[in-house]
């Protein structure tokens, strides 16, 4: 009897597929209504399921639609980014995602605070008011209802780690404090999860959907002076990672030089590689499905390239960005 699986991880449920042949990689697949295509054996022991069967454990953290079990990315995008910009805050992933449930909760609580006021009392959850303005809060207290709900939620983006919640009252000015009827204490959830790699990065957010690679910064953030002292870094994945689910890797550096008179990037796409800019945020987009062939050492190929440092698109800083996967 055929088994069908089905795509759990994208932007809603996905196609359902029968497996032909998994004897080597690609995998061949057909579709209930006949087209067969090939997945690779990592995409599909990744992003595939077998129908009626709970979503892998691995991915739990992730799901947004608990009766499909499946992960809608782009949701997911939203609710990562905002954890993101508060751990550059807190410089610990697990403390940042206690934080932003701690400030959904409060908005939930009391829909018409004003950031300023959360923002006082940051303090109260290890969190250095000065490093956080109040276009951070708003990204909170602005998000839908739908991403305000996943931020609640106890297994919602949940790394193993410590219970580090307050209750939306003790965020909430003393005189302005309400009692949330049927408020209950979260349960924390195991989830056997290593940490994302994006949490030891340097303000740097990275998402893969299919194939496509986002990475977003926020170029509005500093980390003090190089090595060298003549730039100041702006953001970095600290050395060349693993893209998330994927066998790329990813060099990222983005700063600023210090001394030179201000430019403008006026390019918005080098290889393989998009940039939009929208306000201080720079979100660069790769597609992994491409290659440009070996580099020069032969020993990997490039996917994506700034070729070289180069100014930001609309912006004065510079980035460096490689993307390449070795060859076996």
């Amino acid at each position: 009897m055929a088994k069908y699986y089905q795509q759990f991880l994208g932007v809603g449920p996905g196609i359902s597929v029968e497996l032909l042949d998994d004897s080597t990689s690609p995998y061949l697949v057909r579709t209930t209504d006949g087209f067969e295509f090939f997945v690779s054996a990592e995409d599909f022991r990744n992003y595939y399921k077998e129908e009626n069967t709970p979503t892998p454990e691995r991915w739990s953290h992730l799901i947004t639609d608990p009766v499909n079990g499946t992960v809608n990315s782009r949701l997911i995008e939203q609710v990562m980014n905002i954890i993101h910009t508060f751990e550059v805050c807190v410089q610990d992933f697990e403390k940042a995602r206690s934080v932003v449930r701690s400030l959904a909760r409060a908005v939930e609580a009391k829909p018409s605070v004003k950031p300023r006021e959360l923002l006082r009392n940051l303090e109260e959850l290890g969190c250095n008011p000065d490093t956080v303005s109040e276009r951070d809060i708003k990204r909170v207290t602005e998000a839908s209802p739908q991403i305000r709900s996943l931020l609640i939620q106890a297994n919602c983006a949940e790394l193993p780690g410590p219970a580090l919640d307050k209750s939306p009252a003790e965020l909430i000015p003393k005189s302005s404090k309400e009692r949330v009827p049927g408020e209950e204490s979260q349960k924390k959830v195991a989830a056997r999860v290593a940490k994302a790699a994006t949490a030891r990065m340097k303000n740097v957010a990275m998402l893969v959907d299919g194939d496509i690679l986002t990475v977003e910064i926020d170029l509005s953030k500093d980390f003090g002076p190089s090595k060298s002292g003549k730039t100041t870094i702006v953001a970095s994945t600290e050395g060349n990672k693993s893209v998330p689910g994927r066998s790329e890797k990813i060099g990222l550096n983005v700063y600023k030089q210090e001394g030179k008179k201000a430019a403008t990037g006026r390019k918005n796409a080098f290889k393989n590689m998009e940039m939009k800019l929208d306000g201080s945020i720079l979100t660069i987009t790769v597609d992994l499905s491409k290659e440009f062939g070996p580099s020069k050492s032969g020993k990997t190929v490039i996917i994506a390239s700034s070729e070289g440092n180069q100014l930001v698109f609309g912006s004065s800083e510079k980035i460096g960005l490689n993307v390449y996967r070795k060859i076996d």
